[in-house]
This record gives structure tokens, sequence and C-alpha cells, in this order.
């Protein structure tokens, strides 16, 4: 196997030359923004996501990616509010304006790496075993109007954020099954991982930490979403692996689900969170819900699912307390799948890890092989 480190800064030149090729300016949403306008504290989480996004549809370096959205987060923060879309009387800022500055600057910062002195400044890629799996994403909405999900994956989280004082670095998925509307989705997938980091907790206590994210994620849009009508929610499942310490923390919400395929065996981790469960069913009644059945059990008549993030019409009873599996890797393992119920529902896991497996046999794939499927598949 050719060491992937090799001649790194040509693989990173071809790249830069590349995008540069293909970038326009001129063109006004190059990426998805929200439909809600953002405060301080979220712009970080929504320039890292767009940054991503573009990158990522781009073929960019797995190594590199997250180098320059640090960056251009660092640049951005530099530059005058005014210029980035912030409004002083509503202390917001216009989320459109605010992402064609961000694109611009990447574009920007990317020229200026076709300088080989800049170049040069740029460090190889990690040694770690997982710094760069194969990674395989898709979103299919089928029958929907719209597509309401949305996922993410983050190879370096902790260079991303600057995160001190952890113990090597870690990848960070992501899927979120939107429902009643995508912001809910689009909110959790651009924020949750940039609360995760924030957490008092972390690093040190991954498992308190992601606990936190989830519900801080959780608050902060229904605060959002308070004087408007927005009642979208979302359900979740979120990976965090820590190579060094040979962890997978995995923390869900909903019906989303994930499994581990290994050499032992494979391996379903998550219990989905659905209403006919009776722990569930017992709790939301308990809380003020009600549980009809309506072709499958759901809460007070229309939701499929017993926790969630949004679904402010339904809260107190739809919580956003997740559930939490930590599972120590021991080097067996082959890959990893999150996906929404629209694969669940369709596919038996045999099915679904027959048609991998032979996937990685015909194409030679390197471990930790991570597939990211949302929307419906029928």
């Amino acid at each position: 196997m050719d060491d992937p480190n090799k001649d790194y800064l040509s693989h990173y030149r071809s790249f830069f030359d590349s995008l540069l090729k293909s970038v326009d300016l001129d063109y006004p949403l190059p990426v998805k923004v929200a439909n809600y306008n953002l405060t301080e504290q979220e712009i970080a989480g929504e320039i890292t996501t767009w940054c991503l996004q573009y990158l990522n549809e781009r073929d960019c370096p797995t190594s590199l990616a997250s180098i320059l959205c640090r960056r251009v987060l660092e640049e951005i923060s530099r530059l005058e509010p005014e210029l980035c879309g912030y409004r002083p009387q509503e202390q917001v800022y216009h989320p459109l304006k605010l992402m064609q500055e961000t694109i611009r600057k990447l574009a920007e910062l990317c020229a200026l790496y076709t300088d080989n002195a800049r170049l040069s400044e740029l460090p190889p890629p990690p040694t770690y075993i997982l710094h760069d799996p194969i990674i395989s994403m898709y979103g299919i909405k089928n029958g929907r109007r719209t597509m309401e999900d949305r996922h993410i994956a983050i190879q370096d989280l902790h260079h991303l954020f600057n995160v001190k004082n952890a113990n090597g670095p870690a990848s960070y998925y992501g899927v979120f099954d939107g429902h009643n509307g995508c912001d809910a989705a689009t909110y959790a997938n651009c924020h949750l991982h940039h609360y995760l980091v924030q957490s008092v907790h972390y690093p040190h206590n991954p498992e308190a930490a992601l606990r936190e994210a989830f519900t801080t994620t959780d608050k902060r849009f229904i605060e959002k979403t308070a004087k408007g009508s927005g009642e979208s929610g979302t359900t979740a499942v979120c990976a965090l692996i820590r190579p060094e310490e040979s962890v997978l923390y995995l923390a869900w919400l909903g019906d989303s689900q994930a499994i581990l395929v290994s050499r032992n065996g494979t391996y379903q981790l998550v219990k989905p969170h659905r209403p006919d469960q009776p722990d569930e069913m017992k709790r939301i009644k308990e809380m003020g819900g009600s549980v009809f059945f309506i072709g499958t059990w759901r809460v007070d008549g229309n939701l499929a699912v017993s926790r969630a993030i949004g679904d402010r019409m339904y809260k107190p009873y739809i919580v956003s307390e997740p559930d939490i599996r930590v599972v120590p890797l021991t080097g067996k393992e082959d890959y990893l799948i999150l996906a929404s119920d629209g694969l669940w529902d369709f596919l038996s896991e045999k099915m679904i890890v027959n048609a991998v497996d032979s996937y990685l046999a015909e194409n030679k794939g390197k471990l930790w092989f991570l597939i990211f499927v949302e929307g419906d598949i029928e």
C-alpha cells in the first residue's frame, strides 16, 4: 500500500489548483444556509459546517480540511462584524451574508497556498490509523417534498476547535433525521459538535460532555424558535472516536441507529427511543403526554419517536436526554454505519452488512468504512 503521507504537498497543491478553477464567488448560494438568524455564539458552528460542506464537495484531503476551516474561523474573527452580515440593532448575523463572506475567505486562503513558501508551511497528515478512513455519505429524500435530514463528518475535531489538554485527536460523525421541517436537523448538524467541545466536561469526560451538548442544542434551538412558528424536530445519532484511547462514544435520540461490524460479529449499538417501549410510554404519560396507536404508536397521536431535539409543541415529555454507549476498540473493527430509520426500516442488518462487505472486497477498503445514510430508502 502506498504511503499516504508521501509527497503530500503535491496532493495539496493539486487540490488547491482544482478548487480555484471551480470557484465562482458570484454564485449566491454555494452551500446550504439556515432559515434563521445567528447569534455571536452560533457563528463558529455555522462557519465550520459551511466550510466542510464546500471542501468535501470538492474532494478536499481529509488532513487539510480541518486546517483550512480553523484558519477561516480565525480570518472571519478579524473582520468588522457588519461586513459579515451583523445587524447591531437586532444583535444577530444574517446567515446568507455571513456564508458568502466565509466562502470568499476560504477561496482567498486556498489561493494563498498556491505559493510554494506558504504551501510548505502546511504540516503533513497525521499517521494514526483512523485519521483518514474511507467515508461514504448518501442522502435521498425519495417521495418527500423537501430533504429534512442532515449529516456531518469532522476528521480532526480537536484541531478544528483548538481543544487543549486532549489525549490525542478525535473524530466526530453525526446523522440527524428531521421532521416537520429541516430547521432542527440543520441546527443540530451545525452546533451539537461545537457545544460538545465547549462543554466544561470536555475533553476529560466525553460522556458528560455529550449529554450536555445534546441538551444544550435542544435548549438553544427551542429558545431560537420560541417567537416563531418553527415546530420542527430531529432525531440524532452521533459518534465520537478517540483513537489514542481506543474508545468509541455513541450518543443518540430517537430512532436513528448505528451498527459496528468487526471480525467478531455485528453489533447494534442503539436501542431506539420509540413510544411503544414500556419505559418510554410510562415516562411520557407521567409527564403529561399521551400515546396512541395510529398505524404505529405515536406521542399525542402524531410523533413516532419519544426523544428528540426540538419538537417544541411536545415539550416537556419529548426529552433531549441521550443514551450513550461507550465501546472499547480492540483493532478488530471493520466499519461503522450510522443511518436514519429510512435505512433500517427497509433493509435488514444482514442485507446492509453483505452489501458493504461486497464493496470492501471489490475495492480493498481500509478499516473503518463509515457510512451515513439519511432520508427514506424504499
